[in-house]
């Protein structure tokens, strides 16, 4: 990449010459360099994150725009991290999710700082919702296969299946 400050000819210059060169103006300057490459198409996986990272940057817009999340956010923030870097990791990571039977009872503990909305126990004859006791969730168990379905309010869901 070449930079022409002083040139009478290419000062202001912008566009491609030749389909060799280009010119654009950065920070006033003119700046000559190879023509861009065309990339290829997106895999599924890299759409993917970026409608994951979209989603998760407009729950954090709406999240600064209501005063009780963006205290909340501003609460669980990290020391230099901003209530809208902690609510778009909220909405970007989803929660971390253990489960166990103890004594009849599901037990479902989360990890980090994910404000969790609701959890749903689906099982093949009945779907139920799991309550909050004791620094975690539980449901009394009924049938020995499972799903757990964990809805947080950035609006993940985190899933898993279990069978005794």
């Amino acid at each position: 990449m070449a930079v022409s400050e002083h040139n009478v000819i290419t000062r202001g210059a912008t566009g491609t010459f030749g389909k060799q060169i280009v010119f654009r103006q950065r920070n006033g300057k003119t700046v000559m360099c190879k023509p861009p490459c065309k990339y290829p198409p997106k895999t599924a996986t890299q759409v993917a994150n970026q409608e994951r990272f979209k989603r998760a940057n407009n729950f954090a817009k709406a999240a600064v725009k209501d005063p009780e999340r963006k205290a909340y956010y501003k609460s669980i923030a990290k020391p230099h991290q901003t209530a809208f870097n902690a609510a778009f990791q909220d909405a970007y990571n989803k929660p971390e999710v253990t489960v166990a039977i103890n004594k009849g009872t599901v037990v479902i503990k989360t990890k980090g700082k994910h404000r969790i909305k609701e959890i749903k126990i689906i099982t093949p004859s009945a779907t139920g919702f799991a309550v909050f006791k004791n620094k975690r969730w539980e449901y009394p168990l009924k049938e020995k296969r499972f799903t757990v379905e964990v809805h947080d309010i950035a609006g993940n869901i985190c899933t898993k299946q279990w069978q005794t």
